[in-house]
């Protein structure tokens, strides 16, 4: 047979079993269900591998649907319908690509979605496949070679140092060091590790420092092939490490095909300091400020070496905005709300702006002064905003934007920056509690327990997380697995949280137990990094009046007050103290003097002006009204408190059930409906 003859018989099989007809109505069809899809897809912010995975199916559908065509048709006849055959085509298609995509041992890439210079596909627990950038990259910490073991601060410098420069580049996706830092034993493989923290490239290094020369090996990795991209040695003088950071910085978006503006190669090869001592103070300063679990004496630590740094070069302005911020933090924590610490934060923000006015660092300490000092959050806001826009991977700006929305009552706002700040941040469970804490305010336990669970899945044995746990536990009325959570706290760490095992001991009527443990934490100040040792006599005081012993409850109430006036004198804006000086005045029967410091508490902090805060004052002012005699103003505040968001942990029910503090009103007809209705819904928006 001729190849002509050949032709025109393939041809007149083709139109007798109508392969083209049903071709063109394929086209059509799916056509028009992928416009459907895509406008689906952009409408409701989908994943994009949804699209993807649809243009695959078709193209596989395509085949099935000639297929079927071809083996169903004779004489121009067909033996099934053609809506059942376009149908069995898209559904086998369709399963045949699901079934692909849920199967643990398929391939990363999706069909139809060959991987992009500049993307790759990786596989996150309980997402599935996502595409990750090309461009994204985290810096592991870098190992501490040197002899001297102390020296792991300067190792931990360089990591922070560099990730700071790369975050200074627009089109490089930065992971913050806070989710890097579970990656110091690196006992995963690099691709867990970049799937883990959804990047394509890792950085990894060491560092030895001998007297004043450094030793830095910096190596860039492709994580799906474990490919090194690019590596360097560098074998310098101590005062040329600013060069060494710029240096990485500039290779490593160069490797990544990384355009650098005018700015941001500025910003990149800064020369913050030419004093070595200033810079390794600066560097100690970073170690204790971004420690894990951060308290009053971590930060104090940080605050003095950053002050040491610009002792030795007043004109270091990125250790002058650092000075700032820490100063800001612990007045804002009430850790130090001393007139003197608050003066250091503005006149330290000052320095930084003058010497520097432009850089991050600089708008970061002067957002912070803003939010923490002045309290003017529209003003941050704005601050956080340019910052977010400047460096676009800083987690720190949608973190500090989420916290603002809360203060200002924008509650679901809040959390979806956090989840924003999260993207940026994946393994950094600070931020997991953080949205586990708005949760609470809200008073959605499903969600609190949810957030919790996810910090615990980065660090299990975190007491922070553990004694949030507790705090849940406690709050949602079961003292019993609140104690199995602090039981999981580190022996070596447990008096850190022996307030909350004295109220959980409290709320479980177990006073014996608890007036001891108080006596035992008054006897190690120590144990107390808040130095807030009024509260605990006031609160053994409480305690003794529950047991039965007046002249005790009398003799540690007297020396509470003493203590709260001496620091209400060198903190006169701190309501706290002002809150614990109420409890102290009713416990010793000074009804007026109790009402009148509740209610000035409040007045230094209104709910107004502070969605997260305020109301806790007002909870103080409840008690008070409570213990003194006042049951109507008491229970109106709880009904009141009861629907409103703050705390974090908030007034619960099962909190009213259990805490002897509301047994004067247990008898009230009003609060015993209270505690026996249904639990009310949280108002917010």
């Amino acid at each position: 047979m001729s190849a002509g003859e050949q032709a025109t018989g393939t041809w007149a099989a083709l139109r007798q079993r109508k392969l083209v007809q049903w071709a063109l109505a394929y086209a059509a069809a799916a056509w028009v269900l992928l416009q459907v899809l895509g406008l689906s897809v952009d409408s409701y912010d989908w994943p994009g591998w949804i699209m993807r995975l649809a243009i695959g199916a078709a193209l596989l559908g395509f085949v099935v649907t000639l297929v079927l065509a071809w083996f169903h048709g004779e004489r121009g006849q067909q033996r099934v319908s053609a809506a059942e055959l376009l149908v069995l085509a898209l559904v086998l298609s369709i399963g045949g690509a699901l079934l692909w995509r849920f199967d643990p041992s398929a391939q990363q890439v999706a069909p139809g979605s060959e991987s992009r210079p500049g993307t790759s596909t990786t596989a996150t627990a309980g997402i599935g496949l996502q595409p990750v950038d090309g461009k994204s990259i985290a810096v592991l910490p870098f190992e501490n070679l040197s002899e001297d073991k102390s020296n792991a601060y300067f190792a931990d410098g360089m990591q922070d140092e560099i990730i700071t420069r790369l975050a200074k580049i627009g089109q490089l996706k930065v992971i913050s060091r806070s989710s890097t830092q579970r990656y110091r034993t690196k006992d995963a493989n690099v691709a867990d590790i970049a799937r883990e923290l959804g990047v394509a490239n890792l950085v990894e290094g060491s560092v030895q420092k001998v007297g004043n020369r450094v030793r830095i090996n910096v190596q860039l990795i492709a994580a799906q092939s474990d490919e090194h991209l690019w590596a360097e040695l560098y074998d310098r003088d101590l005062i040329d490490i600013f060069a060494v950071q710029s240096e990485v910085a500039t290779n490593i978006a160069r490797t990544l095909e990384a355009t650098l503006s005018g700015s941001e190669r500025q910003a990149i090869s800064g020369k913050p300091t030419d004093k070595p001592a200033a810079y390794d103070a600066y560097l100690r300063g970073l170690d204790y400020g971004s420690r894990a679990g951060q308290n009053p004496k971590d930060q104090r630590a940080a605050a003095r070496y950053f002050a040491e740094a610009v002792r030795l070069d007043p004109q270091f302005a990125r250790a002058w905005a650092q000075l700032s911020q820490i100063n800001a933090a612990l007045v804002f924590t009430r850790n130090d709300a001393s007139p003197a610490r608050e003066e250091a934060a503005r006149t330290a923000a000052e320095i930084a702006t003058r010497l520097d006015p432009s850089a991050a660092e600089t708008l970061l300490a002067n957002a912070y002064y803003r939010y923490h000092i002045v309290r003017d959050y529209e003003g941050a806001r704005a601050l956080f905003e340019q910052l977010r826009k400047e460096v676009p991977s800083s987690s720190e700006a949608a973190a500090a934007l989420a916290r603002i929305a809360r203060r200002q009552g924008r509650w679901k706002e809040s959390l979806d920056l956090f989840e924003a700040a999260s993207k940026l941040n994946p393994r950094d469970a600070q931020l997991w509690m953080e949205r586990a804490w708005t949760y609470s305010m809200l008073r959605d336990h499903k969600g609190t327990r949810s957030m919790i669970d996810r910090a615990l899945e980065i660090t299990p044995s975190d007491p922070d997380v553990l004694s949030n746990e507790a705090y849940y536990f406690l709050k949602t009325g079961n003292p019993t697995a609140a104690f199995a959570s602090l039981d999981r706290v580190p022996e070596d760490r447990r008096h850190v949280y022996a307030g909350l095992e004295i109220i959980l001991l409290t709320f479980e009527r177990r006073f014996a137990e608890a007036i001891r443990l108080a006596e035992r934490t008054l006897a190690h100040p120590e144990w107390n990094p808040q130095n807030d040792m009024g509260v605990t006599w006031d609160f053994l005081g409480f305690l003794r009046s529950l047991a039965g012993d007046a002249q005790g409850a009398r003799m540690a109430y007297t020396r509470g007050k003493a203590d709260l006036l001496l620091r209400q004198q060198q903190q006169p804006r701190n309501e706290f103290i002002v809150n614990a000086l109420a409890l102290c005045e009713a416990g010793l029967g000074n009804k007026q003097a109790a009402l009148r410091e509740a209610a000035r508490a409040v007045s230094m902090m209104r709910a107004s002006e502070d969605s997260v805060f305020g109301p806790v004052a007002e909870q103080g002012l409840a008690s008070i009204e409570a213990m003194v005699g006042e049951p109507d103003r008491a229970i109106a505040r709880i009904e009141r408190l009861l629907v409103t968001p703050y705390g974090a942990f908030p007034l619960t029910q099962a909190e009213l059930r259990l805490d002897p503090v509301w047994d004067p009103l247990r008898s009230h007809p009003r609060f015993k409906a209270i505690v026996e209705s249904p639990e009310p819904k949280t108002i917010y928006e």
